[in-house]
C-alpha cells in the first residue's frame, strides 16, 4: 500500500517542483503573471512632486506581469497575509523611508512593489488583509500593492509560505539581491547601498 502511495505522489511532488523557477541573483527574474486579483489601480493626483490618493475615488485592479518590471529599480516586496509576516523585513522598509529612495513620483526611478499572498492567509482573514493592502495602496500611492488570490508568486519562485521575502532587480529586471526569511541588519544597510548605488549609475 506504501508503494502505491509513494508511486501516486511523486509525480505530483515532482510536478509542483517543475512549477517553481527559482530566483536567481546575476539572472533575469523569472516571470510570474497575477490576474486573480492582480495590481491596485488608483486615481491620483501630484502634490509637490509626491503622488496622493483622490480621495473617494475607487481601487480597482489589473493583471500584474513581473516582466513589465523594467526601466526603474525596484524592490518586491512578498508576504503572506498572516499575522507577523509584515514584521519579518518591516525594518528593511524602515530603512529604505529613512534613506529617502527617490519613489513617491510617477517617474520616479526606483519604485516598491509589495505583493500579497492572500491565498496564504487564515480561513476568513483574506478579506481583512485585503482592506488593509488597500490601506496601504491610498496611504503610498506612489508605490505598487498587488493581490495574490492563488499564491502564484510563491509557487513560481519557490518560495517559502507564513513568510516575507525581499527581491532588488535592477533596471532590466536582473535580480540584484534575494532574501526568503528576515534580513539582517548587515544585509538591510548593504542593500540600501546597493539600491543607492544603481540608482546613481
Amino acid at each position: 500500500m506504501k508503494r502505491i502511495m509513494l508511486t501516486i505522489i511523486a509525480p505530483l511532488f515532482a510536478a509542483q517542483v517543475a512549477l517553481a523557477d527559482n530566483v536567481v541573483v546575476g539572472q533575469k527574474l523569472p516571470p510570474v503573471v497575477i490576474e486573480d486579483k492582480g495590481e491596485m489601480v488608483i486615481e491620483y493626483d501630484v502634490v509637490d512632486g509626491v503622488m496622493k490618493y483622490k480621495d473617494g475615488s475607487d481601487i480597482t485592479y489589473k493583471t500584474f506581469n513581473s516582466a513589465d518590471l523594467t526601466g526603474k529599480i525596484q524592490t518586491i516586496y512578498h508576504l503572506a497575509a498572516r499575522s507577523g509576516a509584515d514584521e519579518l523585513n518591516q525594518p528593511f522598509i524602515d530603512a529604505l523611508i529613512a534613506a529617502k529612495v527617490p519613489e513617491h513620483g510617477p517617474d520616479s526611478p526606483y519604485k516598491t512593489t509589495t505583493i500579497l499572498n492572500i491565498d496564504d492567509a487564515l480561513w476568513g482573514t483574506s478579506g481583512v488583509a485585503t482592506g488593509r493592502l488597500a490601506d496601504s495602496q491610498k496611504g503610498a500611492a506612489y508605490a505598487y500593492h498587488v493581490i495574490d488570490a492563488k499564491g502564484l508568486a510563491l509557487k513560481k519562485w519557490g518560495l517559502k509560505a507564513k513568510s516575507s521575502a525581499v527581491i532588488v532587480v535592477d533596471r532590466d529586471n536582473k535580480v540584484l539581491y534575494f532574501k526568503d526569511g528576515k534580513m539582517s541588519k548587515d544585509e538591510i544597510a548593504s542593500v540600501i547601498a546597493l539600491i543607492e548605488k544603481h540608482l546613481a549609475m
